[in-house]
């Protein structure tokens, strides 16, 4: 989840969540303005709303990485994160008026679901929206810095290259070090730099074939040669790749990477 860019883009979603909690507290919508004053709508929405924000977030990162649910177009993905997100944000709204304010019946659920779904899942989808349309910029970003560079020169090496290979930029060359999952698009890793495409890596794995390198962590794939050094001093081992990456390597794949020579030493 840590890979997820939902969780990525943390800091950028912060701003925007306290300014719509004042405006929604300034406003006094769904009855809270008779009920409470400004300093008690003030601490009902900001804590309702970074309660929802970050189940939001949490629920996406977690379905980003759930088959068949990751291949969803985003806003169907985010509608069903809201849904989710919205039950426990209606139990929310009872606890946070009853410390705030006063208890709300539970007559009243029928009610106030609905209207709570609704919102959050709203907010899900503009968030997924949000992140979708940063991850493009990234992307388009990355290519137009990778175009600017000098494409090396081809070898007759590089005659016949798996089919994985006409998806890097030219500029990129051929001296594949790793590549990268990041939500629905695909990091390609090389000396030279690196560039987004977007591919699942388990689409990529089939392309590029079988031994051209190891899958060391969920999101991460490394080329034979790729590793200069292993890293040992946070607690588990790290490859240090020849560009100075550094990858993380989990403890599902750890016995292949183990088996393969690239932890010794």
């Amino acid at each position: 989840m840590r890979e997820s860019p939902y969780i990525k883009s943390l800091p950028y979603h912060l701003p925007v969540v306290l300014a719509f909690a004042v405006v929604m507290a300034v406003t006094g919508p769904f009855g809270t303005y008779a009920r409470m004053g400004l300093g008690d709508r003030l601490i009902y929405f900001v804590v309702l709303g970074a309660a929802n924000w970050l189940q939001v977030i949490l629920l996406a990162a977690w379905l980003g990485g759930v088959e068949p649910i990751d291949r969803w177009p985003v806003v169907g993905r985010m509608t069903l994160v809201g849904l989710l997100a919205s039950v426990p944000g209606t139990a929310e709204i009872f606890l946070i008026n009853a410390w705030v304010s006063r208890p709300i019946p539970l007559s009243a659920l029928p009610s106030i679901f609905p209207e709570n779904a609704f919102l959050t899942v709203v907010i899900s989808v503009v968030v997924g929206l949000f992140v979708e349309q940063r991850l493009r910029a990234t992307a388009d970003a990355e290519r137009d810095r990778v175009a600017s560079l000098s494409a090396p020169a081809t070898t007759a090496a590089d005659a016949g290259p798996p089919d994985f290979f006409r998806r890097i930029p030219p500029a990129l060359g051929r001296d594949l070090l790793a590549l990268e999952m990041e939500d629905h698009y695909l990091r390609i890793h090389t000396t030279v730099g690196s560039d987004l495409v977007l591919m699942r890596l388990r689409d990529a794995l089939t392309e590029l074939g079988a031994g051209r390198g190891q899958q060391v962590h969920r999101s991460w794939w490394v080329a034979d040669g790729a590793v200069a050094a292993v890293d040992r001093s946070a607690g588990r081992p790290i490859l240090v790749l020849r560009n100075d990456l550094r990858v993380p390597v989990s403890k599902s794949f750890r016995d292949q990477v183990k088996a393969a020579g690239w932890l010794d030493g």
